[in-house]
């Protein structure tokens, strides 16, 4: 099968010895996809909300007689899957099938009875990260490798320092990057340092960092926002002070910005430039320049 995107294999359906069984499921996240896929025939008549009550009822279901774990159906990959096994797309059968390779391929998420609309949810945000891992590989498998792995080295002193400047706390990084044709990479990682080990949160934080090194090799355009909770409370609201730093990405190099900078850049309308509302305990400090690069 031609994947899109990468599926690891971490996983394998079926059933081993003293274990229960592991049922995959594939679970539609795209409402248009549900539309296109109906169009071919099979799936019953109904809106979205009603598909995923239906999945519900059967993964519950399907709770009874064994583990029950899920991946996102990609309707290209499921199409390409059909097309290469010479399958009719509107069987139901072929999507069974499509559902246990995609599961045995990837790494399923496991259901535990949440509410479908939760699940769905996690589901569909490391879908779209994966699609986002894809595309940053496709851009750097243009790149000379040494150039790749100087940026690999780079990227992991400028993380590095970051987390470790603010001290332990939880450290929500957000980059946006430039490169080539097509719409900018953006995404959000959350960091959870502590005074003996750093938690990454989900996947997120892996795909930032490819897509710094991405930045690096490139010496593309963009800018990165850390923000940071401290200890502090804001004795207007209560709330916890949460700081707020911000770097341009020029060349592929961070460039600190005022706090002022920061903040007209946080507190206007991306579209239009029409001012918004200032968020309540919230500070925009500058950054400071990362040691030897621009300041």
């Amino acid at each position: 099968m031609g994947n899109r995107h990468r599926r690891s294999s971490r996983h394998r359906t079926g059933r081993l010895p003293g274990r229960r069984a592991v049922l995959g499921v594939a679970l539609l996240t795209d409402e248009r996809d549900l539309s296109a896929l109906r169009e071919r025939g099979s799936l019953a008549p109904g809106d979205y909300a009603a598909y995923l009550a239906a999945c519900e009822r059967d993964m519950r279901s399907m709770g009874a007689s064994g583990t029950v774990v899920a991946e996102a159906f990609d309707l290209g990959e499921y199409l390409a899957f059909c097309r290469d096994a010479g399958l009719d797309s509107g069987d139901a059968v072929s999507r069974a099938r499509y559902a246990a390779l995609v599961c045995e391929e990837g790494d399923p998420l496991p259901y535990r009875g949440e509410p479908i609309e939760e699940f769905v949810a996690v589901l569909s945000c490391r879908e779209r990260l994966r699609r986002l891992s894809s595309r940053i590989d496709g851009h750097l498998a243009r790149v000379p490798a040494a150039q790749v792995m100087a940026a690999q080295r780079h990227t992991a002193d400028v993380l590095l320092w970051l987390l470790s400047r603010e001290g332990p706390g939880l450290h929500v990084l957000t980059c946006r990057v430039e490169a080539g044709r097509g719409d900018p990479l953006e995404v959000a990682a959350e960091v959870e340092v502590r005074p003996s080990k750093t938690l990454l949160r989900g996947e997120a934080p892996l795909v930032l960092a490819q897509m710094l090194v991405l930045a690096r090799a490139v010496r593309g355009r963009g800018g990165l926002i850390l923000r940071f909770r401290t200890r502090r409370t804001d004795p207007a609201t209560g709330l916890p002070v949460e700081v707020i730093r911000g770097w341009s990405i020029r060349d592929g190099e961070l460039r600190p910005l005022s706090g002022a900078e920061t903040r007209g850049a946080f507190c206007a309308d991306a579209r239009t430039g029409d001012p918004l509302t200032v968020e309540p305990a919230v500070e925009y400090a500058d950054a400071p320049p990362f040691p030897g690069g621009p300041r």
